[in-house]
């Protein structure tokens, strides 16, 4: 064979790009010229109306793509936003001028649709690069500074060159309190479980709509007026607070700002059992002002958990003397350090800082921040760290809820040469609470990890689905759960601990010998208004109630009334019965399981003695819910196309076909196909009862219809 040609390479002082006879260099260790990079289309409703996207045009040179598919919620409110994102490669060590355009087109309720259209232009000039014949006395190829999303891999240690720097950039998590790192953050319940002496609300302003709590409507309810209070930040209303009754108590009474927060207390004394929230536009509380008024049960008999919504205001801290201070909200900092390692022979140069910029990501919120001010200009001396200013920054973490918490930062430096020295680190882990006791959680803390992997391409990965069924017991306080419906250890309440709970079962019915005061006739209409109140005036129950609803009652003491009305129109009517009930555990109050006591049967009861809660079951009100949401770790989307759950006692299974969900499932969505409910009698409803459910879903990758992702989920729980 003849010799073509021969070349002799000098492999100390390399440039990608670099070309040597008929050979062209283009990666070198972890550099390379093909970085990944991240296109961000960020849309946001301005108008007055929510808005459904319908198309996102994306049009690069030749290209057109729609990718309505990589939208991450196309149904947007009013003030709402969403963000498709498109991953790329681009050859940074070439000339580069790419243009893109994305149009998006979205549609009102009624009414024409609306366009918008931006334009962003990635210019990238990349100056001559020496004659390789000649030693290498000038820098290397400078590049575009990429953001740090787009960031390219850190420069490596080069071996043998001691004009070449080598920073390394790092970033930590410090927790306040007694954590050891932010991965391991001790979350305390956020149920109140005592009457609080002091709560802090938000106000985010806002109509009714809003609201997120579990309290049932006999407690919470809820007005607005004249399109009720502002959302626009910082924006004032007159907000008063007081006890039920009406004014006796003023809680609190002064101007606040939407985004502001408030307390409400009456030091030293307790709250009161149940609160009224009026706000107004103004200090002139005239009735043409008004703009909401709740009642909510503050006592913490009931559920209460920080991070509830009543209307306009959030909880988000509350104060007891068993619980001491709980807040919704953990204070973390992050730190970044800077330093300048010696290459792999021992030896380095100088680092002159340039450039020091990133991003901290908190839930769906990102922040960028550029620290380029404070350190550029300063000098690194081989294997040393930078001593100045502290660079970090403080952030607040919602721990009610499930949050992925990511920093990035980017380091950029040069040699006294003018080589150029580059490093990027990550930090990310996640947070969360799971919700109210009786709701199972399938995303656990997790400890922090380091630089996560690429979002995969959805045209060709396909999607994972994780179909599930969530089995929740919703009387017992929180005490009972799927794995342990047995029979009570007691029917007899007669140990005299205290009475936590007690649940009756309205079955229609007049006065019993186990009642006291009882006066009026026979209430046996299947439905009536029911009011009842403790001694200690804590309203425990004041609405529309059905035949054989259960009550769930909170806040007992030594006695409660009961008064059954009549329910005309849709409101209290006229007196039908009313009555007293001993509830203390003894013998003289005879509280027995399954007993009447007039029209009610009781068939909970909880108590509570040196600490320890014990809840005795007649029935176990099961709740059956079947969902599907992504698998964890995975973000292509999934088109769901049917789903199919069979379930209920073994001898008697009911099969349902669920309607798929028109929009697909994305990495933060989940979506419930329906719900199944028995009503278990644990005391004569038989021995070993086996209860057996299974779903099914199928689907398809949302970008790619050829990509299905089908997956089947079984669930088995037993009785007595």
């Amino acid at each position: 064979d003849e010799v073509l040609q021969t070349l002799i390479i000098d492999t100390n002082n390399l440039s990608l790009k670099d070309t040597f006879g008929s050979l062209r260099l283009e990666s070198c260790d972890d550099q390379s010229c093909l970085v990944p990079i991240t296109y961000t289309y960020d849309i946001q409703n301005v108008g007055d109306n929510p808005m459904e996207v319908t198309r996102v045009a994306r049009t690069r040179g030749s290209s057109v793509v729609d990718l309505i598919g990589l939208v991450e919620n196309i149904s947007l409110g009013v003030g709402e936003g969403t963000v498709a994102r498109e991953a790329e490669e681009l050859d940074v060590c070439v000339e580069v001028n790419v243009v893109t355009t994305v149009e998006v087109e979205a549609d009102p309720p009624m009414g024409s649709s609306c366009l918008s259209e931006d334009t962003y232009e990635l210019e990238i000039n990349v100056p001559a690069t020496p004659p390789p014949t000649d030693p290498q006395t000038e820098p290397p190829v400078d590049i575009l500074s990429p953001s740090p999303s787009d960031a390219p891999s850190p420069s490596p240690s080069f071996i043998g060159d001691p004009d070449r720097c080598n920073v390394r950039v790092g970033v930590s998590c410090s927790p306040s309190g007694e954590s050891e790192d932010c991965g391991s953050i001790i979350v305390s319940r956020t149920r109140c479980e005592e009457r609080p002496v002091a709560l802090v609300f938000k106000y985010n302003g806002g109509t009714c709509d809003q609201s997120d709590n579990i309290q049932p409507p006999t407690l919470f309810t809820c007005f607005d007026y004249f399109g009720g209070p502002p959302t626009e930040s910082g924006e004032t209303s007159f907000v008063q607070v007081t006890d039920i009754k009406g004014g006796s108590i003023i809680y609190h009474a002064a101007m606040v700002g939407v985004g502001e927060e408030y307390t409400v207390a009456d030091q030293p004394f307790e709250v009161d059992a149940n609160m009224n929230i009026t706000i107004w536009s103004s200090a002139n509380t005239a009735p043409e002002n008004i703009l909401q008024t709740l009642v909510f049960h503050s006592s913490c008999s009931q559920n209460l958990f920080l991070k509830d919504r009543y209307g306009a205001s959030q909880l988000v801290v509350f104060v007891n003397e068993e619980q001491g201070v709980q807040s919704c909200f953990f204070n973390a900092t992050y730190t970044i350090t800077l330093e300048n390692e010696l290459n792999n022979e021992g030896t380095g140069a100088q680092a002159i800082l340039s450039t020091l910029i990133g991003n901290v990501e908190v839930g769906n919120e990102e922040i960028a921040f550029d620290f380029t001010d404070q350190v550029n200009g300063r000098i690194l001396a081989p294997e040393s760290s930078y001593d100045g200013p502290p660079l970090t920054l403080d952030v607040v973490i919602d721990l009610t809820v499930v949050t992925n918490n990511q920093v990035t930062s980017f380091l950029t430096a040069n040699s006294p040469k003018g080589f150029q020295c580059n490093d990027i680190d990550s930090l990310n882990f996640v947070t969360g609470l799971a919700p109210p006791p009786n709701i199972p959680t399938r995303s656990p803390t997790s400890a922090p990890t380091r630089s996560p992997a690429p979002t995969p391409d959805p045209e060709v990965t396909a999607c994972a689905l994780a179909p599930g069924i969530l089995c929740q017991v919703r009387n017992g306080g929180g005490l009972l759960n799927c794995d342990n419906i047995a029979p009570p250890l007691n029917q007899d309440c007669t140990s005299g601990a205290d009475i936590f709970e007690l649940d009756f079962i309205y079955r229609g019915g007049g006065c019993t010998d186990n009642v006291v005061n009882c006066a009026g006739s026979v209430a046996d209409a299947d439905e009536v208004w029911i009011t009842i109140e403790s001694t200690a005036q804590n309203l425990l129950w004041n609405q529309v109630t059905q035949r054989n609803d259960i009550l769930n009652l909170r806040g007992i003491d030594e006695q409660m009334s009961v008064i059954i009305n009549a329910v005309e129109n849709g409101v209290r009517g006229e007196e039908i019965l009313s009555y007293g009930i001993l509830t203390n555990c003894t013998t003289a109050a005879g509280l027995k399981l399954k007993e009447s006591y007039g029209p009610f049967e009781l068939v909970e009861f909880t108590t509570r003695e040196d600490g320890i809660v014990v809840a005795n079951a007649a029935l176990a009100d099961v709740l059956i819910t079947f969902d599907v949401e992504l698998q964890q770790g995975t973000s292509t989307k999934a088109q769901i196309t049917s789903a199919t759950s069979t379930g209920g006692l073994l001898l008697s299974q009911v099969t349902e076909i669920y309607t798929p969900p028109a929009q697909p499932i994305g990495g933060r969505s989940r979506h419930v196909f329906g719900t199944q409910s028995f009503l278990i009698d644990l005391i004569d409803g038989g021995n070993d009862l086996s209860y057996a459910f299974e779903l099914q879903v199928f689907g398809d990758s949302a970008s790619n219809a050829a990509l299905p992702c089908n997956a089947t989920t079984t669930f088995e729980f037993s009785a007595n």
